[in-house]
């Protein structure tokens, strides 16, 4: 057993030595002796007190102690860790149309994981995912991998599998090509503390991306997949693809949790806000824009929106672009395996422990009171 704050075990230890020696100091009234000369003292009353070292209510003071040290433990959080192992994997497994089949992700994945592992499965975002069999559980989306979103969560699944391993091995199942990797890239993975591995699967190819493009024209009322906002704001810039458009837009819409769970951002606020999004069924695209546009003005005539309306109109999907030998060597890395101690311990584990210990501590605190009104009941009779 280990504790997750041990602070407060000590604290409590301290505590509840506190409370033994207060029981150690008694305070009680002198055996009164009546002398003759007595009766020429003023009647006054006159309390004398003396100290005496003497232990009691034993009782009491066993439960005041042991509520003590249990509260201090269930705030202590302790945790019973897991059997370790010498190695556990981080498996982040690519799952976008970067992949010629995700089946073959799948079996590269049931390959590779144990009990144990943790599983991060990604295309344009990532989430941690159960086994192997969820590799299939989501459907595609348009466009490729993102490594960087991937690095982030693996990062977090490293917290989360320290405390039963030695060591943990980063693997990537992935192709790993030029689309995959953006400016961040090499910066996040430099955060993971070790090597890594990377799995190659087969790439896909220009014709696999490709889809026919269903047009949704900027303004053109509400767009699809999207919900009216609760309040009209306005923002000063878009941006898609890294060609930015400045003006003051009026934000009527806004694209939901499960709109976007389904689908691709090929468009954002300056604020980071979904501006257009598309999804692909596998046999055509739709796109939505939620871009209101002023007819009357000259922002249509710039040449940054022009480039704009053209990444925008172009078909949905992205050229394949071929594995990178470069990015694999970079994901890799030449040091050893990350030690476990290495990632910062998950500040959210749970401990059931804790909650029964502060139940019993709640109901020694009960049974404390009723055994001090017994005794005071006792002694007054």
């Amino acid at each position: 057993m280990s504790f997750l704050a041990p602070g407060y075990l000590t604290a409590s230890c301290i505590a509840a030595a506190g409370a033994v020696l207060l029981h150690f100091i008694v305070t009680r009234r002198p055996r009164s002796i009546r002398f003759p000369t007595a009766r020429f003292v003023p009647d006054v009353p006159v309390v004398a007190r003396s100290r005496s070292l003497h232990l009691s209510d034993l009782l009491l003071l066993a439960l005041r102690v042991i509520t003590i040290l249990l509260v201090g433990a269930a705030l202590a959080r302790p945790v019973f860790p897991p059997q370790r192992e010498r190695v556990v994997r981080v498996i982040a497994a690519d799952v976008s149309n970067s992949v010629a089949s995700v089946a073959e992700v799948r079996d590269s994945v049931r390959a590779l994981f144990r009990s144990g592992d943790a599983l991060v499965v990604f295309d344009t975002s990532a989430r941690s995912a159960g086994g192997p069999d969820s590799v299939l559980a989501r459907p595609r989306v348009t466009g490729p991998g993102s490594l960087s979103a991937a690095l982030v969560v693996a990062l977090r699944a490293g917290s989360g599998v320290r405390d039963g391993a030695d060591s943990v091995e980063l693997v990537i199942v992935s192709p790993a090509t030029t689309a995959e990797r953006d400016r961040a890239t090499s910066t996040i993975r430099a955060l993971w503390p070790g090597r890594g591995r990377v799995v190659p699967v087969a790439a896909a190819n220009a014709q696999s991306l490709q889809s026919s493009y269903d047009p949704v024209f900027l303004g053109s009322g509400r767009p699809r997949f999207a919900v009216a906002r609760n309040r009209i704001d306005t923002v000063g810039a878009v941006e898609a693809r890294g060609n930015v458009v400045v003006a003051q837009f009026e934000r009527r819409w806004r694209y939901t949790t499960d709109s976007l769970a389904r689908s691709r951002v090929i468009a954002r606020w300056d604020d980071g806000q979904p501006a257009a999004i598309e999804s692909d069924n596998g046999t055509s695209c739709a796109r939505s824009i939620a871009i209101p546009v002023d007819s009357a003005g000259d922002a249509t005539l710039r040449p940054s929106f022009v480039l704009f309306r053209a990444i925008l109109a172009a078909p949905c999907g992205t050229a394949a672009s071929p594995p990178d030998a470069g990015i694999a060597r970079m994901l890799a890395g030449r040091a050893s395996l990350a030690r476990a101690d290495l990632f910062p311990s998950p500040q959210d584990i749970d401990s059931p422990l804790a909650r029964w210990l502060a139940v019993i501590a709640v109901v020694l605190a009960v049974s404390e009171l009723v055994v001090r009104r017994a005794r005071d009941a006792g002694r007054q009779s």
